[in-house]
């Protein structure tokens, strides 16, 4: 285990090597596109309104400028060469995509500085505009960069060493707006350019890491989407905020693998999360809807009373399917709430999944568990129904693992009985290792 971690462990040469193939690309890409762009004639701006009320705080000037020192310690912070790897390709992959846009979209920032009276302070502007300039604009580089910063530092740092960096972070991305060398539409790109990163080079093979930055990417696209109804059209278009904001609550969700993080165990969701997660939830319903409607029979028995499928939203189908007090639900869904009806007339169970997302075995195998209790000592009349919101792949999924458990058989056997009876049935890959 020893000679492991050695050969695997990053060593000054790598860090060095790491640092210094990133900088010079970053002078090369960075210094070319400046030239470039100065040199092509009129450059245009794209400033929103909110941003002529921003003021002009001369002593950001020392966070923005520690950027710089934060490039090359995140590389001598690298505790393995797997991390270290995954730094630099992220860096220099931002380094590349920023230069390319500045050259094919180029962006001129437009306000004027004012003088600055510090004699420190000035002298640190002075620097600033000896080797920068008012281009390479959007992406901003110095939010690209701080993003990929904290991604070393949040994992390297503990306690107060940690919330300091994070909110160090956090005033550097600021003060690109404050000391007038950035507009925001740079930010947005930056952030955008961000998520595409850590979607191309996630840190780790885990299925909801990729799916909370597909969430994050679109949260931004509804803000770029919201910002520019807001300049051309009205202001109420800042309401698409509003699924931004959902967006992004949904994302940190499946980051942190949080499959509760909507419903309560008894079904229902609070009025705040209602209102918060609104957009998600109505989309899902919609889905619900388009996906369900053709299914003529959405709960199978797919096993001696053991029915899976689709959430019975409507008391039809409540009625129609016969629940009462002999039946026990397996409520999968983490999207929407569960029918009052189901909830007040079943003994009910709350086993929130993330839709297309992974879910730990610890976490799978108690359902499970529960299921092949209750099936044990069923009496007559009774039954378990295992539903997901749409029926198609978790409580499917869950079937074949309750059915491979209770009667030992292989996976490929037990995945053939669901089949059989429910052909619509769909089993993801990213199930399998689990399964």
């Amino acid at each position: 285990m020893v000679t492991k971690e050695i050969k695997y462990k990053a060593t000054l040469k790598d860090k060095f090597l790491g640092l210094m193939a990133s900088y010079i690309l970053f002078l090369i890409i960075y210094n070319f596109s400046g030239w470039y762009v100065s040199n092509i004639g009129n450059v245009d701006s794209f400033v929103f309104r909110f941003e002529y009320h921003i003021p002009f705080l001369s002593w950001m000037i020392v966070p923005y400028m520690s950027s710089g020192l934060l490039f090359g310690l995140v590389f001598f912070m690298c505790s393995s060469r797997n991390q270290l790897i995954l730094l630099t390709k992220r860096i220099n992959f931002i380094t590349i995509v920023s230069g390319l846009c500045f050259i094919i979209f180029p962006l001129k920032y437009s306000f004027v500085k004012p003088e600055v009276e510090t004699p420190l302070l000035n002298l640190c502007y002075q620097f600033l505009n000896s080797w920068d300039t008012n281009y390479n604009q959007a992406p901003s580089l110095h939010i690209s960069y701080a993003c990929v910063f904290w991604s070393i530092l949040r994992t390297e740092l503990n306690g107060r060493w940690k919330t300091a960096a994070e909110v160090w972070l956090l005033i550097m991305s600021i003060s690109t707006l404050t000391i007038y060398q950035h507009h925001f539409i740079d930010i947005v790109a930056a952030l955008l350019l961000v998520c595409v990163t850590f979607l191309v080079f996630p840190n780790n093979k885990n299925r909801n890491f990729r799916i909370q930055f597909i969430f994050f990417l679109s949260g931004m696209l509804f803000i770029l989407m919201a910002l520019l109804v807001y300049q051309y059209i009205s202001i109420s278009g800042l309401l698409i905020l509003w699924v931004s904001l959902a967006l992004f609550l949904v994302g940190m969700a499946y980051g942190n693998s949080n499959a509760r993080f909507l419903k309560r165990k008894d079904g229902t969701i609070s009025m705040i999360n209602t209102i918060l997660y609104f957009p998600y939830i109505f989309t899902y319903k919609i889905m619900r809807r388009f996906f369900c409607k053709n299914n003529k029979q959405p709960v199978r028995e797919v096993f001696p009373h053991i029915f899976v499928g689709a959430m019975l939203y409507s008391a039809k189908l409540v009625n129609e399917f016969g629940i009462d007090d002999k039946t026990i639900v397996i409520d999968l869904s983490a999207e929407v709430e569960e029918n009052k009806m189901i909830r007040q007339n079943s003994i009910y169970y709350s086993f929130p999944i993330l839709d297309v997302g992974d879910a730990s075995k610890e976490y799978v195998t108690s359902i499970v568990d529960l299921i092949c209790e209750k099936y044990k000592i069923l009496q007559p009349g009774e039954k378990i129904h295992i539903h997901c919101l749409m029926g198609y792949s978790r409580s499917v999924y869950i079937a074949a693992m309750f059915i491979k458990r209770y009667l030992n058989i292989s996976t490929e056997k037990a995945i053939a009985i669901v089949s059989e009876r429910y052909p619509e049935a769909i089993f993801p890959r990213y199930f399998s290792n689990l399964l």
